[in-house]
């Protein structure tokens, strides 16, 4: 959403407005240029909210692939109806009042695009993601949240079937999405259910990661367009931190590794982890990214690796695996930094985290980009330093990831996506 809304400011396109929380605003409002993001809050009520991923669903998360428990608890806190009311009421108010030629919407604020489907706004829904994790696909396609290949044999698409039918079997007797459901019917909202699938069905454009080739090829309708990565090229520059930037510019192989915002390692994953560094230096530099809090459960300073360094926080992620002296991407499988890593060409390592995670884990290995660690929860250091050594070492890994950079990059990115919202926004100049 940020790299599409930074695109059209870079061009001078007028009355932009962005909804979004609060503590997001500096961001939004920084990533304007050539013409002014207009920010709102969209906020709830203090004594209502609750933040939807928090420790205790990471943790039934991040228990394998194919599992309910998480999804079970993911979907029910998804399925406020309060908070949906509230979200819905809010939105229908702010496109009386801007009356918008056309809407960009995350497509997990379902109020949101509720209130577009009800009040006739031509809406994008911007899918950060494999395509796959949101639009219809045919009965025998892998579940996003397993590492089943396209092409499956007898047992596996048999335990494919079984884990679709279970999810949906668990999701209507252990959530409240029945009751939701009819409630939210009796108020006239279009996709009483929520169903992602609908909301594709209905949105006039739908933007998503990947190209097919990376992503298992399906049907798709007219209006999903593949934009292969969120970036633009424009957004592209030198690191702000000088001392990273020279700290990288003076190490000719670093792997960076980063597992996004939300995933909390554990204990052992951090040991293997920083056994990885250790037995592959001093020749191979590390940059990590760690929060605050997931740095509490490193050693001391002086304990640490020798090549390792240690950001609490990134300026740019791109800008890092844009950096030539990168070689290699250590990631959880989140879609748009492992999209990321595949746009500058870097092989990725996959030690998925949860839900689509482990889709991701897959195609990295059946497109050549990356290999993936099988039980995440159980990772050693040795397996970790064979599947990195190789990412180093065997050009074929270097070659597909650079292949599919390639067709990555010509997917558009946010340029491409710029320019589908704003024909979107003016059918008449079809």
């Amino acid at each position: 959403m940020l790299a599409i809304v930074a695109e059209l400011s870079r061009r001078g396109v007028p009355d932009l407005w962005f909804v979004a929380s609060s503590r997001y605003q500096a961001d939004i409002e920084a990533a304007a240029t050539n013409s002014k993001i207009n920010f709102l809050p969209l906020d709830e009520p203090g004594e209502r909210r609750v933040e939807v991923v928090d420790g205790e669903l990471l943790a039934l998360l991040q228990r394998g692939q194919m599992r309910t428990d998480g999804l079970v608890e993911f979907t029910r806190r998804h399925i406020d109806f309060t908070r949906s009311v509230d979200g819905y009421q809010r939105t229908l108010d702010i496109i009386d009042s801007l009356d918008p030629a056309c809407m960009v919407i995350d497509v997990l604020t379902y109020p949101a695009i509720d209130a577009a489907m009800t009040r006739g706004t031509p809406f994008a829904l911007t899918v950060p993601a494999m395509p796959s994790t949101a639009a219809r696909t045919p009965w025998d396609y892998p579940s996003p949240m397993s590492d089943l290949p396209r092409r499956m044999s007898i047992i596996q698409f048999a335990s494919n079937v079984l884990f679709k039918l279970r999810t949906a079997m668990a999701v209507a007797t252990q959530t409240p999405i029945i009751e939701f459901t009819k409630k939210r019917k009796a108020m006239g909202i279009k996709n009483p259910g929520g169903a992602p699938a609908n909301y594709v069905d209905a949105a006039t454009l739908v933007l998503t990661s990947s190209v097919f080739g990376v992503e298992y090829e399906f049907p798709v309708p007219p209006q999903v367009n593949l934009v292969g990565a969120f970036v633009s090229e424009a957004s592209i520059g030198r690191l702000e931190d000088s001392s990273l930037s020279q700290w990288l510019d003076d190490n000719a192989s670093v792997i960076y590794m980063g597992f996004g915002t939300m995933m909390q390692l554990s204990p052992s994953q951090i040991s293997a982890l920083l056994g990885l560094i250790e037995q592959l230096g001093p020749k191979h530099k590390f940059l990590w990214k760690v929060s605050a809090a997931q740095q509490k459960l490193l050693p001391a300073a002086s304990e640490l690796p020798s090549n390792l360094r240690i950001e609490n926080w990134v300026p740019s992620q791109l800008d890092v695996l844009a950096h030539p002296h990168v070689r290699a991407f250590v990631t959880h499988g989140g879609s748009n930094g492992f999209h990321e890593s595949i746009y500058f060409g870097k092989p990725v390592l996959v030690m998925p985290a949860w839900l689509d995670c482990y889709g991701i884990a897959r195609r990295a290995v059946d497109s050549g980009v990356g290999l993936a660690v099988r039980r995440p929860a159980d990772v050693t250091s040795e397996e970790l330093v064979g599947m990195l050594t190789r990412l180093l070492t065997e050009d074929a890994f270097k070659e597909r990831a650079e292949y599919w950079s390639a067709r990555v990059r010509e997917a558009g990115g946010a340029s491409r996506a710029a320019d589908l919202v704003l024909k979107m926004a003016t059918p008449s100049h079809q």
